[in-house]
């Protein structure tokens, strides 16, 4: 086609638009004088009396309560001492038949920790669980905020890498959550 040919059409069909969609608008036949008026209500009166205040309600005397029983004595639980607290296992782990985790050397630089609690005695306990289960384990003992507390300990381990496998192996077999932290030999604390 010319382009000239093209140019008509598509004015042609500009036009067309145009008038399909403005001429109903201009024969509509609304009349522009036409002046609309509302009627508004008129504003509310507002009742000038004094409004009286209602009577006090009385009620009768509360019932007396039987003694509640004394609490019962509170679990000892984990104090978290560091970001990541480790969890006790609710039920006794069952020994594992092989420990995977890399060898433990006196001369080791890595420690996993797996909790910090206020009672010794659970401390103890799962020293004595991981010992009994081929980890070597063990606890010390800090003052933190005036209050005695006990950290258990596996390791100490060669390298940061063994001692985030033995982690790693902890969490999924016995779903305790450790933290690996540098060792000091002479303390035996990170």
């Amino acid at each position: 086609m010319d382009d000239k040919l093209k140019q008509r059409l598509i004015g042609a069909l500009v036009l067309i638009v145009a008038a399909v969609v403005f001429l109903p608008m201009l024969l509509s036949g609304q009349d522009e004088t036409v002046r609309v008026e509302v009627e508004v209500p008129e504003a509310p009166v507002m009742d000038e009396s004094k409004i009286e205040t209602a009577a006090p309600i009385e009620l009768p005397d509360p019932e007396p309560v039987a003694a509640m029983p004394p609490p019962a004595e509170a679990v000892d639980a984990p104090v978290p001492a560091e970001p990541v607290p480790a969890p006790v296992p609710a039920t006794p782990p069952q020994p594992a038949p092989a420990v995977t985790a890399p060898a433990v050397t006196d001369g080791g630089n890595w420690v996993v920790q797996l909790g910090s609690f206020s009672a010794a005695a659970n401390a103890q306990s799962l020293r004595e669980t991981l010992v009994s289960q081929g980890y070597n384990a063990y606890t010390l003992s800090a003052r933190v905020d005036g209050g005695e507390i006990t950290r258990v300990f596996v390791g100490p381990l060669r390298d940061r890498e063994a001692a985030n496998k033995l982690r790693d192996e902890l969490t999924k077999r016995h779903g305790m959550n450790g933290l690996v932290t540098a060792y000091d030999a002479g303390t035996g604390k990170r």
